[in-house]
């Protein structure tokens, strides 16, 4: 292992200084690094992993996962109980649940924050989780059709809100039959509602912080009875700090300074101490948490820690405890040395660990069929994007190019990863085969092995989107370019960007083919299927077909559990054979490391859900 580390050692000094600047008197006992930044702290606007691991410690819901193996526990729901066609439920709120302020979590706290995730006004990507409620659908649309066609006007956008409350209480089915009680009304059954309720959209945020009412103590007070904040008024608009409405759009709009701190009220784990962007956040333990934290952190430290050989460095300094994500270059060499018995297990070397997870890798196609420039999209051919698939040696990819070996994916669905539910095989290498479908859309190669149209004209020139953030999405972009030209002709041209400018030009549809990867939210294929579905908040591609969109829904409403997998499961081969939105690569395996000497209570389970109040210290920490 001398071999292996050597070039780390040289940067150790410069390490040492680089934390001593950026992290002055920490005294944090757990301190997490993660490559990525965090985007937000509103559960209701969330979609990456590294933002959800910090709203699970922030915020409590109705359920919790079982993070060994991802059974249902009760959280702020202490009981439940439903009708026996799985329509009606009912939800029985632990009175001693408070938030961090001694406030009440009360049934009107999960009513309004799911209001909240329905409006369009939200953004949120998460949406359609409640869709299956009794009209949540219909409002949702309904407040997008009536945003779409206002006029104008300070007063019409009250009126409109208004109208808009008094619809979501008349017309949805989630309902606080008394502070302690959530009634949800069902339009279909949903057999995973259970594990949907522990995910980190569907957790509750406190009305009167989000809004930034200008709470007196003596309202505070009152506020401490069973109600909660539901026995007052809101105040007018023009007293509420965090939030207005635009007299242009009649849209909500939000100031996100509600999720700071000083101002943030949580009710998990830990309240949030310290943000500062881009370097570091600290959680404090939340007094009024409901569960025993005997021997976890009291002060947990997340760092930002963008470059990877910097992280894996900080890490073997004994600088950072937990590393979320490992992919600098010399974790292939750490693999292998853990692999070996007879290897000297140094901190590094023992703490490396490998989990195969509830996610793929892929490559997006832009479906639509023009690019935001105007050009024709060649991508909105099925054909095209098929023999791009076929075009693809992902295995060469996993041994050669990532190192890692990950099992290679034809589908989204990651095998094995759903008991019961057997995703498809999807196309595999076939480069004779990825011509005849290019010939099928009218193209093919001229004596000079170039691509070309019946009139003569070059296949546009395709220009693959990945970001820069990780060596390894370049790698398998350069291979992509490298496999696509020598067997189809085209030309590739790659475009790197970082993370934050990727997801402008995702969001937006400015891009041919974009790198991507998914890990599934819930224990059921849906949370891979949604994703192809018209108008999905996470459909970058465009994808739109009326068959898949029916296909989902008849599966949505069949009561056999075996013949709804089999529903499923004939989707997603219809999806990964026929229609390609994207192009799955590989199962992902996560690189992390902890020393297991230092820390117990770590998942690993490939759903990746850790709650940091579960970790413990192995031995006192200095």
């Amino acid at each position: 292992m001398s071999r292996l580390l050597v070039p780390l050692i040289i940067l150790c000094a410069a390490l040492g200084i680089l934390l001593s600047i950026e992290q002055p008197g920490n005294d944090a006992d757990l301190i997490i690094a993660s490559e990525d930044e965090i985007k937000t702290l509103d559960p209701q606007r969330m979609s990456w992993l590294h933002d959800m691991r910090l709203a699970y410690a922030l915020y409590e819901g109705l359920t919790r996962w079982n993070t060994n193996d991802f059974t249902i526990e009760s959280a702020i729901a202490q009981s439940w109980n439903s009708s026996e066609d799985g329509l009606l439920w009912r939800f029985h709120i632990d009175p001693q649940a408070r938030w961090s302020n001694g406030t009440p979590v009360t049934a009107h706290d999960f009513v309004w924050s799911w209001q909240r995730l329905l409006l369009p006004d939200t953004a949120a990507d998460y949406s359609d989780l409640l869709f299956p409620v009794q009209g949540a659908e219909e409002f949702w649309n309904w407040r997008a059709e009536k945003l779409a066609s206002f006029s104008g006007g300070e007063q019409e956008a009250e009126e409109l809100m208004e109208e808009t409350d008094r619809r979501f209480h008349e017309t949805v089915g989630i309902r606080a039959l008394d502070h302690s009680t959530l009634e949800l009304q069902l339009a279909r059954p949903v057999p995973y509602l259970l594990d949907l309720l522990a995910f980190a959209p569907l957790l509750p945020v406190h009305r009167p912080s989000v809004e930034g009412w200008m709470v007196s103590d003596a309202d505070l007070e009152d506020m401490k009875g069973p109600s909660g904040w539901h026995f007052m008024n809101p105040p007018p608009w023009s007293e509420r700090r965090f939030i207005a409405l635009s007299p242009q759009t009649g849209r909500l709009q939000v100031d996100h300074r509600w999720a700071r701190p000083g101002t943030l009220v949580s009710n998990g784990d830990y309240v949030l101490d310290r943000w500062r962007y881009r370097r570091d956040l600290r959680l404090t333990r939340n007094p009024e948490s409901r569960r025993p934290l005997n021997g976890a952190a009291r002060e947990i430290l997340v760092v930002s820690i963008p470059d990877p050989n910097t992280a894996l460095l900080a890490f073997r300094a004994g600088e950072v405890d937990w590393l979320t994500g490992v992919s600098a270059d010399v974790r292939r060499d750490l693999l292998d040395a853990a692999s070996d018995s007879q290897a000297d297990q140094t901190r590094l070397v023992r703490s490396i660990r490998a989990i195969p997870s509830f996610g793929t890798d892929f490559f997006s196609f832009n479906c639509r069929p023009t690019l935001p420039d105007g050009r024709a999209n060649p991508f909105h051919q099925a054909e095209v994007r098929r023999a791009f698939a076929l075009a693809t040696d992902k295995q060469s990819i996993v041994n050669h190019v990532t190192g890692l070996h990950e099992p290679i994916s034809g589908s989204m669905s990651p095998a094995g990863g759903i008991k019961g539910y057997e995703p498809p095989n999807g196309l595999g290498f076939d480069p004779d085969a990825a011509l005849r479908e290019l010939a099928s859309a009218g193209w093919g190669l001229d004596d000079e092995h170039n691509l070309r149209s019946a009139s003569g004209e070059l296949f546009p020139e395709i220009e693959l989107l990945y970001t820069t953030s990780s060596s390894r999405h370049q790698r398998i972009a350069t291979a992509l370019r490298g496999q696509w030209e020598e067997t189809l002709g085209v030309n590739v041209r790659l475009v790197g960007k970082d993370s934050k400018a990727f997801s402008v030009d995702l969001r937006q549809g400015d891009f041919m083919i974009a790198r991507g990867r998914w890990y599934g939210d819930w224990g059921d294929p849906t949370t891979f299927l949604n994703l192809f579905r018209t108008g999905n908040g996470n459909n970058d591609r465009g994808f739109s077909n009326e068959s898949i969109d029916a296909a989902l829904a008849a599966a949505d409403v069949q009561s056999d559990p075996a013949a709804r997998y089999r529903s499923m499961a004939a989707v997603e081969k219809d999806l990964f054979e026929k229609h390609l939105p994207l192009l799955p690569i590989c199962q992902i395996v996560e690189i992390g490391m902890y020393d297991p000497q230092q820390l117990s209570g770590m998942t690993t389970h490939p759903r990746l859900i850790q709650y940091l109040g579960d970790i413990r210290f192995v031995k006192e920490t200095p």
